[in-house]
């Protein structure tokens, strides 16, 4: 009895493992790789148009994962420098997330994918150039009058023992 169940359990295993290895999946490698080559091409237009002063774009990160069979999730990582008008160099750090669905297409060779919500979680500046301020300088602020301490309503009182 015992090979009996042996070889019934080691069939199921082969068969599961072989429909593993051949099950295609719903969004493909090329879909993914289109979706962020779209996705890098955004992030430069709405850069360029946003901060036109804006150079050395890098893209630091840019990965998909399939959510369901018409939703990804894209992932994205993105510095750049930011010329202030004061002609100071900013850089600046955006992470953030985009949301896509598939639309239904007429031709169904073509995957129609489209934004459905883009957010940025993290936005760091890092300051390239230091401004120095250094005590009587101009730009010093003035004296003022010491503020007097504020009168207590209270009392205090001594809570605690007396050593003599």
């Amino acid at each position: 009895m015992k090979k009996i169940v042996s070889l019934v359990v080691f069939i199921a295993a082969l068969i599961w493992t072989w429909n593993v290895v051949h099950t295609t999946e719903a969004i493909g490698f090329e879909t993914h790789s289109g979706i962020q080559m779209k996705l890098a091409d955004l992030i430069k237009e709405t850069l360029a148009s946003k901060k036109p002063h804006a150079k050395d774009l890098t893209i630091q990160r840019l990965w998909t994962e399939t959510l369901t069979d018409n939703k990804v999730r894209a992932v994205f990582s993105y510095k750049f420098v930011d010329i202030s008008e004061g002609g100071e160099a900013l850089e600046q750090v955006i992470e953030g997330e985009a949301v896509l669905h598939r639309e239904p297409s007429e031709d169904s060779k073509i995957d129609k994918w489209t934004l459905q919500s883009v957010k940025t979680t993290n936005d760091f500046v890092t300051f390239t150039e230091g401004s120095v301020v250094t005590p009587g300088s101009e730009t010093e602020v003035p004296a003022t009058t010491p503020a007097a301490p504020a009168p207590s309503s209270a009392p205090a009182e001594s809570h605690g023992t007396e050593h003599h």
